[in-house]
């Protein structure tokens, strides 16, 4: 043993490998307990792991009886899906339905010899469940669009960003595993290098992420259940009908002054059902609910510039009041329906008062 020891030269790539292992790890441990984030527990136990193989494997440890890591990258996709499924809040999978997920990264033990097609197979398994997940992320866009006045606060810009990234580190090992031939040692030395770095970088975002996020979104399956059940699209008269009386009520009790307004608080203040109100918004105004209250919050706002104007400070106690949480929503949502940002605005119409913004 102590002579195997002294034959063994760290690489910096294996001091990264050693250090990649330790945190990912710790960071499992730190959001086990978080069960929306158990998925992505295991994604992180799943890197350590994999890590301390590829470690032992490039020490020539391992590899002189048998490789597995190759095998390991048909397990990625399934794991970063299942993280994707449990942050939205989809439904659960049972075990069974999990393993067999798993299940082909398991047929190609055998097979790890052929270094370069085990890792084609699940670079293909790696784009195939990046578009499942990011077919998921649009789902609970849309349902959180449509249910809660305050979904950009829920918004998973943070996932994406990750994915995305991923995504191009996918790209990148398909190129790398195609040229490694024509490379020099150290150029391919350096190449894996700064790809661990990157992956390591976005799983040390994703952990920092997931004990920062403040809220999520849960209605999205009872969203996607209600659309099955709600009106016909054609029937516009009755839908106009019904949004006339779920405006009265929104704008006569000022309910869009609520931050986090849902249209479960539209359906206890009208009695209307959750799935009627949605429907009556979508035909009425071609707009999904947080866009609709957001206009109405614009349009008071709007209101108090032109009765007395405003100042820097006061636009944004303006579109607090009015409901919004955040300043580059009102921003946004300000200049898509007015035209022109809230400074612009009111310097068009109080010029006296050079608001900026």
């Amino acid at each position: 043993m102590h002579v195997l020891l002294k034959s063994i030269e760290l690489l910096p790539v294996n001091l990264l490998q050693i250090v990649f292992a330790f945190v990912a790890a710790l960071g499992a441990l730190f959001i086990w307990h978080l069960k929306r984030f158990r998925a992505l527990a295991v994604y992180f136990l799943f890197n350590a792991i994999l890590m301390v193989f590829n470690l032992l494997e490039e020490l020539q440890i391992t590899r002189s009886f048998y490789q597995l890591t190759p095998a390991f990258t048909l397990a990625v996709g399934p794991l970063l899906y299942f993280f994707i499924r449990g942050a939205v809040n989809d439904k659960i999978v049972p075990a069974t339905g999990i393993a067999l997920h798993l299940l082909p990264m398991l047929m190609v033990l055998p097979f790890t010899w052929n270094v370069q097609g085990v890792i084609v197979a699940g670079s293909i398994s790696q784009i195939v469940y990046l578009i499942a997940s990011f077919h998921l992320l649009y789902r609970y866009h849309v349902a959180s669009m449509a249910v809660r006045a305050d979904a950009d606060s829920l918004r998973l810009n943070w996932v994406i960003k990750g994915l995305l990234v991923y995504a191009l580190v996918i790209i990148n090992d398909v190129l790398r595993l195609n040229l490694q031939t024509t490379m020099s040692e150290p150029f391919k030395g350096s190449w894996y290098f700064a790809t661990v770095a990157v992956i390591f970088s976005i799983v040390c975002y994703l952990l920092f992420k997931a004990l920062r996020q403040p809220e999520f979104f849960d209605d999205m399956n009872a969203y996607e259940q209600s659309l099955a059940q709600a009106p016909q699209a054609d029937e516009e008269e009755m839908a106009g009908k019904v949004f006339a009386g779920i405006e009265q009520t929104i704008t006569k009790d000022e309910l869009y002054k609520k931050p986090r307004l849902s249209v479960t608080d539209i359906s206890v203040a009208t009695g209307l059902n959750v799935k009627d109100i949605s429907w009556a918004i979508n035909q009425a105004t071609q707009q999904n609910f947080c866009e609709f209250i957001n206009g109405l919050r614009v349009k008071a706002v709007q209101q108090q510039i032109l009765i007395a104007g405003a100042s820097n400070a006061s636009l944004l106690g303006m579109a607090f009041d009015a409901g919004f949480n955040s300043k580059s929503t009102f921003n946004a949502t300000f200049k898509k329906v007015i035209g022109s940002t809230p400074s612009q605005f009111v310097r068009q119409n109080w010029p006296e008062k050079g608001a900026k913004s």
